[in-house]
Order: structure tokens, then C-alpha cells, then sequence
């Protein structure tokens, strides 16, 4: 029997929470995540009572596992569900403990990614645009528990958000009991998951054996405690809002990396500086990844170390390398020597994409030296009558060396690098100019010590980057 005193208008309260937050609006699409269990049978009903009132469509997406024997019997009430209430069904039948097996992680977690992949695959392909899942409030404190005792950044106490990209909750501002409140009173089937009473988890060790000894205890614990969780989600909220302000001050994206101002990056508090970390390493992972704030917290320690030079291996194929004030976060690590080799035999404009630039020749007959033809790191002019088309541009080569500008004996290039920090990723793909295997100029650089041009000069050979993607 339902108890009257504690009667909840669950349709009411889902109501509220959809307007409040902003969930949805007129038009929307909703993939309705479903298992058959009692709190997606009670969005499904809740959310299809609402759809005429919000104007929105309706489908329902149901994952079989085949984790337990009775799956398939699950699938099937949820597939009578959608032909009993009119709602469009998409269903798909996974094997997770095989793909927990191929890919050496728990039951749990992959039942986890098959579960997202498998919602966002049906509300691509069914144009959709967003996925509700049924979490209510005791999820979010059984989350909040577990993640306290598996040790946890802040935002990993904030639980279970109201709303994540495409996915929303309608149900999070529901408790478990209002919700089988709701069923019973309506006499609205549903089925039972027996390995939830299992105590093997430890969200079910948690769920069964945690939260009933703290209720004997405290009995109103749980809005004391979910009241924490939402001060700490304004307090996430904040800090995320500030990351997204000085973002750009402190990455460059590109393609396949991302790179980081570490001078800017350390300029900012630990608890901005770890979340543009972390930003960045989501941002280059799959939707799937989780990262722990254990790498986060490795590499905002190299960040403010000041060895010049690290790189570390990091899950999902990714890469950390840091040199001097600048760092990169990408798909790649490639340590083997660029090699590329261009003719120019006339003035023209050459693009080397190795090095992300492009750099022009150009010839100044009868022009006069002037002021601006000096301290430019990225154009160089040199004395046309002792120089001669063809030039050779090439990368940098171990035991390369050049006599510098204002010097009378010739430095290994590489002790040029040292000496200005540039970074080792960049020096095995920086471009050289060549004459008659003299090297005359290192773009952004050096340039060498002869063909100068003076007073007497009448013909000016001008060699200039005109596009630099990212040196």
C-alpha cells in the first residue's frame, strides 16, 4: 500500500525540474534511456504524460547486456512499454562481459560505454538531440559516497550533474522511494534487477549495506547531504566558468594537439591550472575516457617544474611533452628526424609544411639599405651580388653549424637552440637556408655573419617567413 503521507506528485516535481533547468524545449527530440527497471519505467511514463504539455517527441533506446539470464526478458517488457504507450523503439543485444574482457576493465565500466555509445548512436541516427537517463537523488548520494571513499577531486564530489552535453536527468530531483511511490499508486509494472541486491559491487555495498547503517544513524542524512553536493556544484560551476574565460590565453589548438603557455598556465591557481589540464585531455580523448586526477596532478607538477625537457606516456594514446615555456598535449610523439628537401631557383614562395611555414624569396634591384632592414627575426636581407639562386632549404642535422651574426668562428646550431630554448620538438623540423652548404640564416633565429648588406649594396635578396602555423 502507498503511503498517503508522503505522497509525492512525481509528473509535478519532474514538471518543475525540466522548466527550472531548462531541459528541453519545444521541438526536442528525446532518446529515453530504458532498461526496463523501476526508475526508467517511471520516466517513461512521466516524460510521455509531458511530451503534448512540452511539445516534444519521444524514443526509447533499451540495451541488452547479456550480463544476467533473464536480459532478454527484461528487453522484451521494455519493447511491450514503447507499443503500449506509442513510443518509437531502438533496441540492440551486446555482449559486455566479453568487451569488459577484450579490454581489461570491469563488468561495470563497460557496461557503462556500451550503454553511452549505445544512446548516442540512436539519437544520431534518429535525429534526436538529446538523451534523458532516469539517476535520481539517491544516485547522486550513493556517486557522492563512493567517490569519497576512491579519493576524489572536486569535481568528482559534485557527483551526478542535472544536465551533461546532450544528457539530462529528470528524474535527479526525485528520491528512490517517491519514485516507487509513484509506480504503486499508478499499479504500473516494472521488473527487478536481483543482482542489485548483490553486495559485490561497490556501488551495491554502497546502495545496501552504507547508506541503511548512516540511515539508522542519521536518519535525515540525505538532504543535508545532497545540499553539500549542490554547494559544491556552484562552486564547480564557478571555477569551470573562470577555465573557459582564460582558456585561450593559455592553449593553441591545433589538429592533432594542444598546445600550453606554461609560463601563463602557472600563473593561474592550482585549482584553474588542473582543470585546463584536465579540459585539455578530455578534448583530444574519446567520449569515453575518464582520466583520474592522479595524471592530471603529474602533469601540472611538470608544468611547474623547471626541467627544460619531459615527456610523458599518457592513457588513451596521448602524449605530454614539455620544452622550456612551452608544453603539448597530443596524439603523436614522433622523436625521428624530419626529413624534407627544397630547391628554390628563383624568387618565389615556398611552403614548408613540416614546420607549419611558409617563406618567400624576393630580389630588390637598385633599392637602397634602409632602418627596417635590421632586427627582424622573421625576415632577413642579405647582399644579392655575393649571393646566387639556387638556395637549399632543409631541417636541422645533428653536427649542423653556422657562423652567427656579430661572431668570427662557427657554433653547432644545436648550442644555438640551447642557448635561445627552443624547443625540442620543434628543432628537428625548424627549416634552414642553405648556400653552397653554407648555412646563412635560421628562421626566427640567427642569421650568419656574411653576404651582409651595407652602404654599397644595390641588389638585396629578401628571405622572410610569411606564414608561421605554429612556431
Amino acid at each position: 500500500m502507498v503511503n498517503s503521507s508522503r505522497k509525492v506528485d512525481c509528473v509535478g516535481k519532474v514538471r518543475q525540474t525540466l522548466i527550472l533547468h531548462k531541459m528541453i524545449q519545444n521541438g526536442d527530440r528525446l532518446v529515453l534511456a530504458v532498461s526496463g527497471g523501476p526508475d526508467s519505467v517511471a520516466m517513461t511514463h512521466v516524460m510521455a504524460r509531458l511530451r503534448e504539455e512540452f511539445s516534444c517527441s519521444l524514443v526509447i533506446a533499451s540495451l541488452d547486456h547479456s550480463i544476467r539470464k533473464e536480459s532478454s526478458r527484461d528487453f522484451d517488457f521494455v519493447r511491450a512499454l514503447a507499443e503500449e504507450l506509442g513510443i518509437e523503439f531502438h533496441g540492440k543485444k551486446i555482449d559486455v562481459p566479453q568487451l569488459a574482457s577484450q579490454n581489461k576493465i570491469s563488468i561495470e565500466q563497460a557496461g557503462r560505454i556500451a550503454r553511452y555509445r549505445f544512446f548516442e548512436e540512436i539519437r544520431i541516427d534518429t535525429g534526436s538531440n538529446k538523451v534523458a537517463t532516469a539517476h535520481n537523488s539517491d544516485d547522486v548520494i550513493e556517486t557522492f559516497l563512493l567517490r569519497i571513499l576512491q579519493g576524489s577531486s572536486l569535481t568528482g564530489l559534485s557527483s551526478i550533474p542535472l544536465i551533461r552535453g546532450n544528457i539530462i536527468r529528470p528524474l535527479l530531483k526525485l528520491n528512490r522511494s517517491e519514485i516507487m511511490d509513484f509506480l504503486a499508486s499508478q499499479n504500473i509494472p516494472y521488473m527487478l534487477d536481483r543482482t542489485n541486491l548483490s553486495l559485490e559491487t561497490e556501488r551495491n555495498y554502497i546502495r545496501n549495506r552504507v547508506i541503511p547503517t548512516l540511515s539508522e544513524r542519521f536518519p535525515n542524512f540525505r538532504e543535508p547531504t545532497l545540499r553539500t553536493i549542490d554547494l559544491i556544484q556552484e562552486d564547480e560551476k564557478y571555477l569551470n566558468t573562470v577555465v573557459r574565460q582564460v582558456y585561450s590565453k593559455v592553449v593553441s589548438e591545433y589538429e592533432d594537439q594542444i598546445e600550453i603557455d606554461v609560463r601563463e598556465i602557472n600563473s593561474f591557481p592550482q585549482a584553474i591550472s588542473s582543470r585546463i589540464v584536465r579540459s585539455i585531455l578530455f578534448a583530444l580523448s574519446p567520449p569515453d575516457s575518464r582520466w583520474s586526477g592522479l595524471h592530471v596532478k603529474s602533469i601540472v607538477r611538470h608544468l611547474k617544474r623547471g626541467k627544460s625537457s619531459t615527456v610523458l606516456k599518457l592513457p588513451n594514446g596521448l602524449y605530454f611533452v614539455k620544452d622550456y615555456e612551452k608544453a603539448t598535449i597530443s596524439k603523436f610523439h614522433d622523436e625521428s628526424e624530419t626529413e624534407y628537401s627544397l630547391i628554390v631557383n628563383e624568387p618565389c614562395q615556398i611552403e614548408v609544411p613540416e614546420a607549419g611555414m611558409s617563406i618567400s624569396f624576393s630580389v630588390l634591384i637598385n633599392t637602397p639599405v634602409q632602418g627596417n632592414m635590421m632586427y627582424d627575426s622573421q625576415r632577413e636581407y642579405f647582399d644579392l651580388d655575393s649571393l646566387e639562386f639556387p638556395f637549399l632549404v632543409r631541417p636541422f642535422q645533428p653536427g649542423d653549424r653556422m657562423i652567427p651574426w656579430g661572431r668570427t668562428r662557427p657554433v653547432k646550431i644545436n648550442k644555438l637552440f640551447i642557448d635561445s630554448k627552443t624547443p625540442r620538438t620543434i628543432r628537428s623540423r625548424l627549416p634552414l637556408v642553405i648556400k653552397d652548404g653554407e648555412v646563412i640564416w635560421v628562421p626566427g633565429l640567427r642569421r650568419c655573419n656574411s653576404h651582409a648588406v651595407g652602404l654599397q649594396t644595390r641588389n638585396i635578396l629578401e628571405i622572410a617567413v610569411i606564414h608561421n602555423k605554429r612556431f
